[in-house]
Parts: structure tokens; C-alpha cells; sequence
């Protein structure tokens, strides 16, 4: 119908007409209302993407600490269903992903659901490790140390992957042939002790001076400790420079 028409009809036929219309429309609302709503981006995650993730954390891991022998190992799982949000990733250790460890899966929408995926991997160093049997109290030489391919999983404590870092130190307790050895196990030597007659070397700006002292503590590289000097008689802090010798400023 031309907009003439419409115009020429009486009121009470437009209002009818427009009555009508506003009926449709409302009916067409509700028929796009009552409509099911496509779950936008729904998708089910796969085993391909779990042990990529996995194997991203580890070897991420491996590469902090100059690693280049990963293996890694994931067990059977089922995703419970469709997730319209990304799946959130937990690791049970993430700092640390070696030996067993858990990721949890975790889906908000169209519907909660959480499940646990098992996994396991090994990262391995080349660590030091005692060539010998090594006593308390023996100074380690280049010869009592070997070197040793060692899955991180196993070893809690820090380690040393450079023999050179060891030569000179103190094993601090006795320690069995292939053992992996940490800072736990051996100490700096005392190279001045107790009671010893130690040379004091005494700086300021270009000038050394040295006298003769009285060791009054033990100490390693590095320690500062209490010295009397035998002229003076005065109790000075020192600090040990190398065996039997203290510096200090004045």
C-alpha cells in the first residue's frame, strides 16, 4: 500500500494498522527470543595441547638452568566436555616441573568441570660428583672429582657443574664414590687459625705496611675476624686474605 493510501485512510484504520504491526513485531521478538543461543567458540581441548603445554613448562625449566636433555611423559586422561573459555592450566609445581607432577584442568563455561592430568619428566645436568670415597677434613684435589649425567628430580639442594669451583674446598663430612656433591658437603679451609702468628698487611691508598700478629679466631677466605697486633699490642678486625695473612686499612 503507497503512502497516499495510508494517508487517506480514517484514524481509527490507521490505528488498527498500526496496532497490527506492533503486534508482529513483538511476535517476532519473542519467536528470535525463544531461539537456542549457539555456544560461540565452543571446543573441546585435545591431548596434543596438554603434553604441548607440559613440555613448554619443562623445557622452559631446563633452559634456566642450561639443561638439554628433557624427557617428558604423560599419562592417559579425559577432557570432561566442551569449554567456551580458555581451560585454565595449573601445575602442581610450576617453578620446578621435574619427577611427578599434576596439571589441573579447569573450565568456567557453558558448565564447571575440573579434572587432573598425571605427568612426569626428567631434566637432566651434568653435575660433579665425588670420584672416591672422600674423608672429613680432606682437602679435594682435581683427581677425587668426575662429572655425571643426573636427573634434577633427585637432587634438592644446589650442586656444582664446575670441577675448578671444588679444587681447594673441605669435605665437611664424609661423602661414598658418585655421589653428587653440594655446597652441604664441603667448606672453604681455615687458612689462618686460632693462636697463629699471621702477617698483617695494613693498605692506605698506594702504602702497604707489615707487622706481625696473634690470630685470636680462626678463619676462612673472606672472614673478618679478630687480630692483635704484637707491637702494638692493639686488637685490630682483619679480614683473611690468604693462608696466614690478614689485611686491613689504616
Amino acid at each position: 500500500m503507497s503512502y497516499e493510501q495510508i494517508a487517506q485512510e480514517s484514524a481509527p484504520k490507521r490505528k488498527q494498522r498500526f496496532l497490527l504491526h506492533f503486534l508482529c513485531s513483538w511476535a517476532l521478538l519473542g519467536v528470535l527470543l525463544a531461539a537456542p543461543v549457539a555456544q560461540a567458540n565452543a571446543s573441546t581441548l585435545s591431548r596434543e595441547e596438554v603434553v604441548a603445554y607440559i613440555e613448554r613448562s619443562v623445557n622452559a625449566f631446563a633452559r634456566s638452568i642450561n639443561s638439554h636433555s628433557v624427557d617428558v611423559t604423560v599419562d592417559e586422561f579425559k577432557i570432561p566436555g566442551v569449554c567456551d573459555t580458555p581451560v585454565k592450566m595449573e601445575l602442581s609445581d610450576p617453578s620446578r616441573p621435574v619427577g611427578r607432577m599434576t596439571l589441573t584442568l579447569i573450565c568456567e563455561q557453558p558448565r564447571y568441570w575440573k579434572t587432573r592430568v598425571k605427568a612426569q619428566s626428567a631434566v637432566t645436568v651434568d653435575m660433579v660428583v665425588a670420584k672416591k670415597p672422600l674423608k672429613r677434613g680432606q682437602s679435594i684435589q682435581g683427581g677425587d672429582l668426575s662429572s655425571k649425567a643426573v636427573n634434577i628430580a633427585y637432587v634438592r639442594y644446589s650442586y656444582f657443574t664446575e670441577k675448578k669451583k671444588l679444587i681447594g674446598k673441605v669435605v665437611s663430612r664424609n661423602v661414598s664414590a658418585g655421589r653428587v656433591l653440594t655446597p652441604r658437603l664441603v667448606e672453604m679451609p681455615e687458612w689462618v687459625k686460632r693462636d697463629d702468628v699471621v702477617i698483617i698487611e695494613a693498605r692506605r691508598d698506594n702504602m702497604l705496611a707489615r707487622m706481625k700478629g696473634i690470630a685470636l679466631e680462626s678463619g676462612s677466605e673472606g672472614d673478618t675476624i679478630r687480630v692483635k697486633n704484637i707491637t702494638s699490642e692493639k686488637e685490630i678486625q682483619a679480614t683473611v686474605s690468604a693462608p696466614g695473612t690478614v689485611s686491613t686499612t689504616f
